[in-house]
């Protein structure tokens, strides 16, 4: 599996490097384009999700720190197409000395708009900021830290009001509690799905409208893979991305040969019962990812890229059968990601893209970036765009 990897990333490391003789990029133009700041000063780890009415909701870290505070994710809402936001409302509130900032959201088949939000204790009081140029964080400031087991939440009415449930417990063999990412959608049977993860990648299932989890399946076992988003296909096979650790941030795999943070493939043929790797979607340092359906049924893989000298969003498009992908394309290019620009050793940090359809095809993609150098604040950016001639030809993947 390892020589499949490094093949697969050696594909793409040439299908992403090629130029034309002139210089440019060979890869296809996009329709069309508009750029936003959306939501300012927010770390952001934004989701969006399309209500059935059309509207955006998107679920953010509101607080220009990476979650060292106290605080709670806050639902922003669009009603044009994702260029101007409003907030809506919490979907789980905090409590003191802990935030409710890891969060899993989705529509059930009846519209109804449901989220599960973990968190961690041992924050520093909302509001504390570093000193006045700065920019470091407190040391080790998840050290003895412990991750709090999800919430699940239900809104009836786009995000402005909601039900909490009580807290599933998913203790994981550390004892520590265990984190939702990604989508929560919809499987055949009539449960919704979702992926969380800590000490293993699990795929839980609600019969009950999100008030419930238990766990379906497992994705991995061990601290090998983490952030995961799964879609299901046309086929009704599953579809999952998940973020493999890396000697960088602690893997207990680090060291192996070909052991780098990327994005992996994995398939399940069984409603989530048991999961399958195959192989590498991106190069080292490019996740973690987001699944969307395409209007013809094929599927759009967007996610950030994190390399040194190139921080930005991109985007693969594969078959709907999530077998054979294009050659990646920019979407976005954060120049550097960092509101400190001119520091010696400037602090960067950006990517997790979310993107939904919407009826006129257009395309809408949320991320969150540390600072670009005309906007030095963290903030929440939206792109708007459709797809390039070439894929609406169905000539890529």
């Amino acid at each position: 599996m390892v020589m499949r990897c490094l093949l697969l990333l050696g594909l793409l490391a040439v299908a992403g490097a090629v130029r034309a003789a002139d210089g440019t990029h060979p890869f296809p133009r996009l329709g069309s384009y508009e750029r936003f700041v959306a939501i300012d000063n927010a770390c952001g780890w934004p989701i969006v999700t399309q209500q059935p009415d059309g509207t955006l909701t998107c679920l953010i870290w509101p607080h220009p720190l990476h979650g060292y505070t106290e605080g709670a994710v806050e639902c922003w809402v669009s009603r044009d197409g994702g260029r101007f936001w409003s907030k809506a409302g919490v979907p789980v509130p905090w409590t003191p000395t802990r935030n409710r900032m890891n969060v899993a959201a989705g529509l059930r088949a009846d519209g109804g708009y449901v989220a599960l939000v973990s968190g961690w204790d041992k924050r520093l009081p909302e509001g504390w900021r570093p000193e006045a140029g700065s920019g470091a964080p407190p040391q080790n400031y998840f050290k003895d830290a412990n991750t709090l087991s999800p919430v699940p939440a239900l809104s009836l009415d786009q995000g402005r009001s909601w039900k909490q449930f009580p807290e599933f417990d998913a203790r994981q063999p550390s004892g520590q509690g265990i984190i939702p990412f990604g989508r929560i959608a919809p499987l055949p049977d009539g449960t919704i799905g979702v992926m969380l993860y800590r000490d293993e990648v699990g795929f839980f299932t609600s019969s009950d409208g999100g008030a419930t989890w238990a766990r379906r399946g497992q994705l991995s076992e061990g601290r090998r893979y983490n952030e995961t988003t799964w879609i299901r296909l046309d086929n009704g096979e599953l579809f999952a991305a998940s973020r493999a650790y890396g000697a960088s941030n602690g893997g207990q795999h680090a060291g192996v040969a070909g052991d780098f943070q990327h994005l992996d493939g994995f398939r399940s043929k069984d409603g989530g019962r048991t999961w399958t790797c195959e192989g590498a979607l991106t190069l080292p340092m490019q996740h973690p990812a987001d699944l969307t359906r395409l209007p013809d049924g094929r599927i759009l893989l967007s996610y950030g890229v994190r390399n040194q000298g190139d921080w930005g969003i991109q985007v693969r498009f594969g078959d709907p059968t999530a077998t054979v992908w294009s050659a990646p394309l920019r979407l976005v290019d954060l120049e550097g990601s960092t509101d400190r620009p001119d520091a010696d050793r400037p602090g960067r940090d950006g990517g997790y893209p979310s993107t939904v359809v919407l009826a006129d095809g257009t395309l809408v993609t949320a991320y969150y970036s540390r600072g670009v150098p005309a906007h030095q604040r963290y903030h929440v950016g939206v792109v708007r765009w459709t797809l390039p001639v070439e894929v609406k030809k169905a000539n890529l993947p």
